[in-house]
């Protein structure tokens, strides 16, 4: 018998262990960027709570710290390694965006029922300023997102002193929530918390995820055309 998948021969169950390790892997990846997306939605609750805006974009990088604390999946995370990484990434990429929706989509759902409910109102207005902007303006506004996003995850990655990895996990996030960037998966939980879901906000929410897919591959590509990709390894 021969795996079905790999083709490689195996005793029984029809798989061989490599293609098992490959759909574990995968279904890993999957909940941890459903993870991911709850822990977005956290941060997006905060900002959406408080009315200091500078005090909820510092406190809105909960999710990231919470992201890169135990190694969960986030879409805008992911993306900036794909101009370093093979063609086939791009599905995990995939994976990681759908694990995102999951996750941001169940959380808002569950907070439309709760106390939490009285930020709904402030959700909708939040939510119809971004479907009001027009295309051009928003993906380039997810461009910039991008970007500080992938300042935020190189910053991490490389800076070996403890407050300066914390402080690039913090400061990029406050820059582009004040600056009004669009981040695609936290965007996925605020529609979802005002029930603004529709063929209009879905087409936002692909047009924005591309933006932040071209600005967070930026660096990543400088990086590479300067042979200093080693600056970004996992």
């Amino acid at each position: 018998m021969h795996c079905i998948i790999c083709n490689i021969k195996v005793n029984h169950h029809g798989l061989c262990k490599k293609t098992k390790k490959r759909k574990l892997c995968k279904m890993k990846t999957f909940v941890k960027a459903i993870m991911a997306g709850v822990a977005i939605s956290t941060g997006g609750i905060i900002y959406l709570t408080l009315e200091n805006h500078i005090a909820g974009a510092f406190l809105f990088s909960i999710g990231l710290f919470t992201i890169y604390s135990f190694g969960l999946n986030l879409y805008t995370g992911k993306i900036c390694y794909v101009p370093l990484e093979k063609p086939s990434y791009l599905f995990t990429v995939l994976i990681v965006w759908i694990g995102n929706f999951v996750g941001t989509g169940t959380t808002g759902l569950i907070f439309r029922h709760t106390k939490q409910a009285k930020i709904v109102e402030h959700t909708v207005e939040v939510v119809a300023l971004k479907l009001s902007d027009t295309l051009f303006s928003t993906f380039i506004m997810s461009i910039m997102c991008g970007i500080m996003m992938c300042i935020a995850v190189v910053g991490f990655q490389s800076i070996k002193d403890s407050v300066g990895k914390h402080l690039a996990l913090i400061l990029p996030i406050m820059v582009f929530i004040l600056s009004g960037y669009e981040h695609s998966v936290a965007d996925m939980f605020y529609f979802t918390m005002a029930g603004a879901w529709s063929a209009k906000a879905f087409l936002y929410i692909i047009v924005i995820s591309i933006g932040n897919l071209v600005g967070g591959a930026l660096i990543p590509c400088a990086l590479k055309a300067f042979h200093e990709e080693g600056i970004m390894s996992h």
